[in-house]
């Protein structure tokens, strides 16, 4: 929450460095791999050969943070499991990261909400009164920190699809 209000408002300085999407993408599904995944859950990567040199100045931890909330969206969404993919494309003027699985997805509403810029979705369980979405935010904030895009597309039992998108970069 402190890090969505610093970057809501501007207050978190970027440390930027350049940062190589394919390794960060590979560093972080292997700290799921690695860090004891259920068996029900399984990660795919996937690059092309020409995103393999693709970079922009960034701040690699929030670009990591970014990624690992995706990845943690998708184990915490599907509790009886899921596939997850990552991968990274370099299109020759921006690359692209998408992040799914074929888990349950979310409904129009839900999916509505998520794509809206408020600052937090509300609980549909009243005892709770928890705040969701949070991370979907920290994401957004991160991803426009960084002169990108990003799009969220799903349907109810179809699975969830989020794609980042961060325009120019080396090669």
């Amino acid at each position: 929450l402190n890090l969505t209000s610093r970057l809501e408002y501007s207050m978190q300085p970027l440390r930027m460095e350049k940062v190589y999407f394919v390794e960060l993408a590979r560093q972080v599904v292997c700290e799921f791999l690695d860090g004891g995944l259920e068996a029900r859950y399984q990660i795919m990567f996937d690059s092309s050969q020409e995103s393999e040199t693709a970079s922009i100045m960034g701040d690699e931890a929030l670009l990591k943070r970014a990624l690992y909330n995706l990845i943690q969206n998708s184990v915490i969404h599907n509790p009886k499991g899921c596939v997850i993919s990552v991968s990274v494309v370099w299109n020759g003027n921006n690359t692209v990261i998408t992040v799914s699985d074929n888990g349950i997805g979310v409904s129009a509403e839900k999916l509505d909400k998520l794509r809206a810029t408020t600052n937090h979705l509300e609980s549909t369980d009243e005892r709770l009164k928890l705040r969701h979405g949070l991370g979907v935010l920290l994401v957004r904030q991160i991803v426009e920190a960084h002169h990108g895009t990003m799009e969220i597309l799903s349907e109810p039992q179809n699975g969830y699809q989020t794609v980042l998108v961060f325009p120019g970069g080396e090669t």
